[in-house]
């Protein structure tokens, strides 16, 4: 029996879906999981033990295409976590006997299990919520028993082990971003002073798409351009970790890292939703009422400033003494 979990998008959503794979095979451990992620992503899923297979598929992946790598794998049960229309056609083109996914699409007509799961409402976390939607496949999941998951290559960080510095404590600060309204670069900027003045040398994370504050932070060591497996590595070598609402802010959490999460009010942003608690964890976000939107006509556009560096660098002081502890 294989069992089919649907994550396509970001490195972040993906690292929220790890949660059912480990719930599946540990309530139903004769079910083979087949895990299907972009192509992008894809490392994220790397040495998971509760993985048997992993599939990756571009953006551009027909739903023919899909179907074929599909075909011969036996799938009797597909979890969907976010569908698309050439995932979702392709699996009732399959007829995999059982297709389950969230409600509120035009083709959810292609399932015959519909979960209406109100994510927007920030009741649950969202990989409870993608637990919830499991488990009306597999019953005996416990929602709350859960939480997300990465697994370091030990040989990826022995060999990143020898790049970095040789600081104690290793403080990673991740300024940049994906959509999220960020904490200003400068802000961040100014913590790396304060790290550098009452802890040790940071150690500051740049993305592809973030070229633009390598100069800002070029006083810092910086590393840049990082696979997903060097990320993954970096984060597990680290004491503790301050970033944004991001990918890298999930990778520190499922490894449960010392970490600083900065958010802004935006609804969709809900740290109830998307933040993660755990005694070494601590979340930010601006003393503004929350918003559906970013708008400069917005008398509090510049809420992000309201959080201080210092109140940062707190926070961050807090999660290392919890550590300890």
């Amino acid at each position: 029996m294989a069992t089919l979990i649907v994550r396509p998008d970001k490195i972040g959503d993906l690292v929220l879906a790890t949660p059912v794979a480990e719930a599946v095979k540990k309530n139903y451990p004769k079910e083979r999981i087949i895990f299907l992620c972009s192509s992008y992503a894809e490392e994220i899923l790397h040495n998971n033990p509760y993985i048997d297979e992993v599939i990756a598929i571009n953006r551009e992946s027909s739903s023919e295409e899909i179907a074929q790598l599909l075909k011969p794998k036996g799938i009797t049960k597909a979890i969907v976590l976010y569908p698309t229309w050439p995932i979702s056609l392709a699996l009732f083109r399959l007829g995999i006997p059982i297709r389950c996914t969230s409600g509120f699409r035009w083709y959810q007509f292609l399932y015959n299990r519909v979960c209406y799961l109100r994510r927007s409402k920030a009741q649950l976390k969202e990989w409870e919520y993608n637990l919830k939607l499991a488990k009306v496949v597999f019953p005996k999941i416990d929602i709350k028993a859960y939480h997300p998951k990465v697994f370091p290559d030990n040989r990826v960080k022995e060999r990143l082990k020898e790049s970095i510095p040789n600081t104690s404590p290793k403080i990673v600060v991740y300024p940049g971003g994906g959509g999220e309204k960020r904490w200003p670069a400068h802000r961040f900027a100014s913590l790396c002073k304060l790290i550098e003045k009452k802890m040790a040398r940071p150690i500051v994370v740049l993305g592809p798409q973030e070229k633009e504050l390598k100069e800002l932070f070029s006083y810092w060591d910086v590393l840049e351009d990082l696979s997903i497996k060097e990320l993954i590595a970096l984060m597990d070598l680290a004491d503790a970790v301050v970033t944004n609402n991001t990918g890298p802010m999930h990778i520190a959490a499922a490894l449960r890292k010392p970490l600083v999460q900065i958010f802004d009010p935006r609804r969709a942003c809900n740290p109830k939703r998307w933040g993660h608690e755990y005694p070494t964890a601590s979340i930010l976000t601006p003393p503004v009422p929350s918003c559906k939107s970013c708008r400069k006509d917005c008398k509090y556009y510049d809420c992000m400033e309201l959080i201080t560096e210092e109140t940062v660098f707190k926070e961050l002081e807090k999660c290392l003494e919890r550590r300890s502890k």
